[in-house]
């Protein structure tokens, strides 16, 4: 029978469903009692989030959250709101305005967008690797854009490799005039690090140079874990960047092209709310396209919740106390890699780490059979091959620390009887 489906929506489900079969766990494996440390889904700060929730829509509900959410960039309070918060925390160059900020149901729908309003059919996003493979299904299934990866050399120090890759990517391309973009993420997804100032500085001046736009996805912003040290690198956002930082005459930015991308779901672990932003500060004509693309695609539920929590007086308190809690699990994970003799990235930002856990993997095989034993003995995480890394480096996996000390107790005891099962 005839479905009266377009090609391109036919080519999208082909697109969809390989990813997500790729992505599923083994058909062997069951939900219940299983621990999900696969997405990245912050979970720390759900009970006091919870209660806000609850008081903020007892306080502050009215009759207006059922009308329409606002058109032309969504919520003026709300921008206004976000406009604070990012002078406040993100140290721009130029102070961030309200006109300069659309509202998205969420960082994706930002990103996908975006993509929209600046790409054709058939061009091209060059990505860093290695990148969460939400990417794709955002870029290829649904904006239909083709994605060339950046990859680096090793995962370790792999922000030094950013301007070769990056270049490798573009001289290597077969069509150059396709390519439109660079998408990445800062802190990183999923080695959860920060790109270092003179990687972004030169990341901005390769875009300048070939005139392309810059994307960053910031979602993982200000997700800081206690255990930095004085050499690790901090967070740098690119609206702090956006001005000549060279001698006269050399490569300068052009603001115009810089887009930062945000939303509440990684910090304040409201991924179901589905509430983000899209900030641009000298490019009013992308951003009326933007507010045409997205009119209508934020809640005022969620819209509400977002306002309030940015203004509530214990805004700070909050942050500190979610690096806290994010900060013990990480290091209950930390040590137990460590005895496991268990490589891995130490992260400095965000929610997961990278680890060599399946050591002894030589192929995607390998690789794919030990993380689906470890499925069926309780513990789920996301496998390195996902992630379009390394290619010669199998046995990787992103694992989330974002959960409660006791959770994150009980997966290690689970993962450790698994390997002790493995290497008898």
């Amino acid at each position: 029978m005839d479905s009266g489906l377009s090609t391109r929506m036919e080519s999208a489900i082909d697109e969809l469903v390989s990813k997500a079969s790729a992505t599923a766990p083994t058909s062997q494996y069951g939900s219940a009692g299983v621990i999900d440390l696969a997405s990245a889904q912050n979970e720390v700060l759900r009970p006091e989030l919870l209660e806000f929730f609850k008081t903020t829509v007892e306080e502050r509900l009215a009759t207006k959250v059922f009308a329409l959410p606002s058109p032309n960039g969504g919520d003026g309070h709300l921008r206004e709101v976000l406009a604070s918060f990012f002078n406040e925390y993100f140290q721009p160059i130029h102070t961030v305005k309200s006109e300069q900020i659309v509202l998205t149901a969420g960082a994706s729908d930002a990103i996908e967008n975006l993509i929209h309003a600046i790409c054709d059919d058939g061009d091209s996003v060059i990505v860093p690797g290695p990148y969460w493979y939400g990417y794709e299904s955002i870029l290829k299934a649904r904006a239909n854009v083709n994605i060339i990866v950046a990859q680096p050399p090793t995962y370790q120090n792999y922000d030094n490799y950013l301007l070769p890759s990056l270049q490798a990517a573009y001289d290597f391309s077969a069509n150059k005039s396709r390519i439109k973009a660079v998408l990445m993420c800062n802190p990183h997804n999923p080695l959860s690090r920060c790109y270092i100032k003179k990687s972004l500085v030169e990341c901005m001046e390769f875009c300048q140079e070939r005139g392309l736009h810059l994307i960053s996805d910031e979602v993982f912003a200000l997700s800081w874990l206690d255990t930095l040290s004085p050499s690790s690198p901090s967070f740098v956002s690119a609206l702090s960047l956006t001005e000549p930082l060279v001698p006269e005459g050399a490569v300068k930015v052009d603001p115009s092209r810089v887009h930062v991308v945000w939303s509440a779901s990684k910090l304040f672990g409201a991924s179901g709310l589905r509430v983000g932003c899209l900030i641009s500060q000298q490019n009013p004509q992308l951003l009326r396209a933007m507010s045409l693309l997205t009119t209508n695609h934020t809640n005022n539920i969620a819209t509400l919740f977002l306002t309030s929590l940015l203004t509530w007086s214990q805004l700070p308190t909050l942050l500190k106390l979610n690096s806290e809690r994010l900060s013990e699990s990480y290091r209950l994970l930390a040590d137990a890699l460590k005895q496991w003799n268990i490589d891995f990235i130490v992260p400095t930002h965000g929610i997961c780490l990278f680890a060599k856990l399946a050591k002894r993997a030589k192929t995607v095989e390998d690789e794919t059979s030990f993380y689906d034993r470890l499925a069926l003995r309780g513990v789920r995480v996301g496998p390195g091959r996902f992630y379009r890394g390394v290619e010669s480096e199998f046995g990787w996996a992103r694992i989330r620390f974002s959960v409660s000390t006791h959770l994150m107790n009980t997966a290690l005891a689970k993962i450790s009887t698994f390997l002790a099962m493995e290497n008898t």
